[in-house]
């Protein structure tokens, strides 16, 4: 109680958001592996352990790296409630990290700031929420409607959603400042077209845009 006294609201809030946050992200990964413990206890259901540490080292080689790039991208935009939030809830890039960006922009705050991360969180919590109301909308829709989507002539269609989704992402960036975009564009052309592994192609995208933008900052390119 003394030492909470002593600290600042800022402070306070900080350590609070880290202590729940640790809570919830422990809680979401329990609840995770509940199900298939809950399946291999009850049926029997368990893969083979040569597969099973296989499966594990093979998606843990990339994700790794890649987790470690995207914390580091997108804490200063979504700070240490978001950070947590963001994990626990999942769609990153294509749900939190928009919905914070643009409630930062209606407020007109900064991110790396108090009041960016403070408006972030309650951005990405208003998100949260309608997307879980929308996914139970689809649950009981889905049924009805599932045979049509199955459908021959809208295959084609849901074969080219994520690259419309994240095409529409990326060109809310590149049109908010396009000199910024210039160089993680060319980096990724070239590393999609001699096949570059994700693990590797993303830590680098990450590093030489935080480079090159720090190189046109200096150079009075861009502002912030």
């Amino acid at each position: 109680m003394e030492n909470s006294k002593m600290l600042s609201p800022e402070q306070l809030y900080e350590k609070k958001i880290h202590v729940i946050g640790r809570i919830t992200i422990l809680m979401g990964i329990g609840l995770s592996l509940l199900v298939p413990i809950l399946l291999w206890i009850y049926y029997g259901v368990f893969p083979p352990m040569d597969n099973l540490l296989k499966g594990v080292f093979t998606v843990s080689s990339f994700m790794i790296p890649l987790s470690i790039a995207e914390i580091l991208s997108f804490y200063p935009i979504l700070g240490s409630g978001g950070i947590y939030m963001a994990y626990t809830t999942g769609n990153i890039a294509n749900l939190k990290l928009p919905s914070a960006a643009i409630g930062m922009e209606v407020a007109d705050v900064k991110p790396s700031t108090k009041e960016g991360e403070i408006i972030s969180t309650i951005a990405m919590s208003g998100s949260v929420i309608m997307c879980e109301l929308i996914l139970v909308v689809g649950v009981f829709l889905l049924g009805p409607i599932s045979v049509k989507l199955n459908s021959p002539m809208l295959k084609p269609a849901f074969q080219h959603i994520l690259p419309a989704l994240f095409g529409s992402i990326g060109a809310y960036y590149i049109l908010k400042d396009w000199k910024l975009s210039v160089i993680p564009m060319i980096i990724g052309i070239l590393f999609s077209a001699f096949n570059v592994p994700t693990s590797v192609a993303v830590p680098i995208c990450v590093l030489c845009s935080i480079y090159a933008a720090k190189f046109l900052y200096k150079r009075g390119r861009i502002s912030l």
